[in-house]
């Protein structure tokens, strides 16, 4: 059995060798016998990362520099967070998860005796949503701004000019309502004061009709349309 030795402290920066890849494609690391789940890290991959929060039986990382990069490593393709298996080859993406699937069936599930067959692959790696939810916050210049939560932030938003999980038609449609906005002076909710207005923008696509469904998501208050 392997011994745990002390804790790493939360934002202790580690030098980690990623063997495998969780559920949800974070690497999984061990520091001395304690668990790391790492973002933006594959097997194989050498990185330096830094602890954004501790428990007793593992830890949570970022990323910060790829020292030796795996040699399945490839270039990522959206610069937006949403997509974190993109490092990884697509038919190595398919491996993994087929792997993970039989884990959980047989560890979790506690089954055996059956045949697990191959996961489909998708017809569009990218492009593929029907549906998305952004955030509002606010850029450097305090302007309005929809996209992602930052990797391991529940209040810093990162804006988007081109989501490659959602149709160009949807990029459209979400800058349009951006701009309307900005134009009507609406403010974002401060997540952290509890202040503002816009708090999301759903976007969802009929890919057989071509009709599109937008939501937005306010704290109370009035709009003037």
């Amino acid at each position: 059995m392997t011994q745990v030795t002390a804790r790493p402290p939360r934002g202790a920066e580690l030098d980690l060798r990623i063997d495998t890849l969780a559920f949800g494609g974070n690497g999984v690391a061990r520091s001395d016998g304690y668990v790391v789940f790492v973002q933006g890290a594959i097997p194989g991959d050498l990185v330096r990362a830094k602890l954004i929060k501790t428990k007793r039986a593992y830890g949570e990382a970022r990323t910060l520099e790829v020292l030796e990069p795996s040699p399945d490593r490839i270039e990522p393709v959206a610069d937006h967070p949403g997509a974190p298996w993109q490092i990884l080859p697509y038919e190595l993406q398919i491996a993994v998860k087929a792997e993970q699937v039989d884990e959980a069936l047989r560890r979790i599930g506690k089954l055996d005796g059956y045949e697990l067959e191959p996961i489909v692959p998708a017809v569009e790696q990218w492009r593929y949503r029907n549906k998305l939810e952004f955030s509002f916050g606010e850029g450097p210049g305090r302007e309005l701004v929809c996209g992602f939560h930052a990797p391991g932030s529940w209040e810093t938003i990162l804006p988007i000019e081109d989501c490659l999980l959602q149709s160009e038609r949807g990029n459209e449609l979400r800058r349009a309502v951006l701009a309307w906005c900005r134009e009507q002076g609406l403010d974002a909710y401060n997540r952290r004061l509890q202040t503002g207005f816009l708090r999301n923008l759903v976007v969802r696509e009929g890919r057989r009709t071509g009709q599109f469904q937008v939501r937005l998501v306010t704290s109370e208050g009035e709009l003037d349309t």
